[in-house]
């Protein structure tokens, strides 16, 4: 069964007890690589196919996602289970399809996937001559169709390839960084593990020193930016706003919520980011906008539901519930990669991070722990590679204190940063750091 015929039937079984519905079918082929200590580990194939469903009646509304292709049977029983359900405050009339399809594949990735010999991507990325690396490898091609009672009826399909390497020159030294693409390119790749495999050594041949908690000057690489600005732009969703996981509110629309250095965009129509999309999960046709504009909240992401509430329009962003960016992209700045460490002076280079969590949503308290190589500068010379430190601080804070962004731009994924991103180096200043 096609996606077409698979979202045509589940819509006719819609249409005997709604007059108001949408059908999202997805098929993800993928393949996945994953190494440890320089080997390939593990060859991990799929075929998933998903279907998301929108029902609404009498201001009643329910969302539901299934991975059976025989949905009959579940969705004869979604009348009555919205018969349980009071009206939302959230509901509004799906709005009109204005998306268009879209096709953005790469032929060699689409033979790659379906051949399953990942050979030709073991020869390019010269894994063969690997060290001790560990890490994931994705190659995908991802279609979806999309119909609804408004007469939405949309298809997209696309591919992509990321991944992300961690390099160890010692038990104590680790480097990592990432790469994406909806194109096959092992430059970039390469160019991504070469980034990691000059942090192991550059932290294997310092001094470990332990550093004391305080307030310090921080270059922040373009993983761990992206991981904190993907935040950002969540936050800059209507629906965070409404559930209380934001540090904005929309009083913050076109009031100065950062660093005039920062100019961050929302990029659904960036052919080279995994994001890309002419639609949204509404059927809305999707924009590029800036979210923060030299330092200014400019958007904030909405769907119809999130718009009704604020009183305005879509913005193509539309999960069915949560609005959310499709693809992140930081405007360059002036500061050269061999003028980075100068321009931070004596501080911290933070590479790679996880477990950020928030406090305090509204005020923006959040702590985030630095993983692999923390590098002590100063006099704008590295001279010590830190243990494990904590970035803990007010977002809000961190945004007004960037000091200076960098000109070299690095495409970023991985399960940190889930949202595709573009972006350089930010030097942030007088960050609070927690040394463990």
């Amino acid at each position: 069964m096609t996606l077409w015929e698979l979202a045509e039937a589940s819509a006719r079984i819609l249409r005997k007890h709604f007059e108001e519905y949408e059908v999202i079918v997805g098929n993800e082929e993928e393949i996945m690589l994953k190494l440890a200590n320089g080997e390939p580990s593990v060859t991990q194939s799929w075929n998933r196919y998903t279907i998301t469903v929108y029902v609404a009646k009498n201001g009643k509304i329910f969302q539901t996602s299934l991975s059976s292709t025989s949905p009959g049977e579940v969705l004869e029983k979604l009348d009555t289970i919205l018969a349980t359900l009071t009206p939302s405050p959230l509901y509004a009339p799906l709005p009109e399809p204005t998306g268009q399809n879209y096709e953005n594949t790469d032929d060699k990735i689409v033979e790659i996937v379906r051949s399953g010999d990942l050979s030709k991507v073991s020869e390019d990325l010269e894994l063969d001559q690997a060290g001790n690396w560990a890490g994931t490898i994705r190659l995908a091609r991802e279609e979806r169709v999309l119909v609804n009672s408004n007469k939405a009826s949309l298809h997209g399909e696309k591919t992509l390839f990321n991944g992300y390497m961690r390099v160890f020159a010692d038990d104590e030294s680790s480097g990592q960084w990432s790469w994406t693409s909806t194109m096959y390119r092992p430059d970039i790749a390469k160019k991504a593990i070469g980034a990691a495999a000059r942090l192991a050594e550059e932290c294997s041949g310092l001094p470990k020193r332990k550093i004391e908690s305080g307030n310090y000057n921080v270059l922040l690489s373009p993983m761990v930016a992206g991981n904190l600005l993907e935040i950002v732009a969540r936050s800059a969703s209507g629906g965070a706003m409404l559930f209380g996981f934001s540090f904005f509110n929309k009083e913050d629309l076109e009031a100065t919520v950062a660093s005039e250095k920062l100019t961050l965009y929302d990029k659904p129509h960036d052919r080279e980011l995994p994001g890309y999309s002419q639609f949204d999960d509404e059927g809305v046709a999707t924009r590029d906008k800036p979210i923060i504009e030299k330092g200014v909240l400019k958007n904030i992401l909405h769907n119809s539901k999130t718009a009704k509430l604020f009183g305005t329009k879509t913005t193509g962003n539309a999960g069915l519930l949560m609005p959310e960016p499709f693809n992140l992209d930081v405007a360059p700045g002036g500061l050269k990669d061999d003028e980075m460490l100068e321009a931070l002076g004596d501080g911290l280079y933070i590479t790679n991070n996880w477990y950020t969590r928030f406090q305090n949503y509204p005020e923006g308290l959040f702590s985030t722990v630095a993983r692999d190589a923390v590098i002590i500068v100063e006099g704008g010379k590295p001279v010590g590679c830190a243990g494990r430190v904590r970035i803990a601080d007010s977002m809000k804070r961190l945004l007004s204190n960037i000091e200076g962004v960098g000109a070299t731009l690095w495409q970023i994924q991985w399960w940190e940063v889930s949202t595709p991103t573009r972006l350089p180096h930010i030097l942030v200043s007088n960050a609070r750091i927690t040394s463990e």
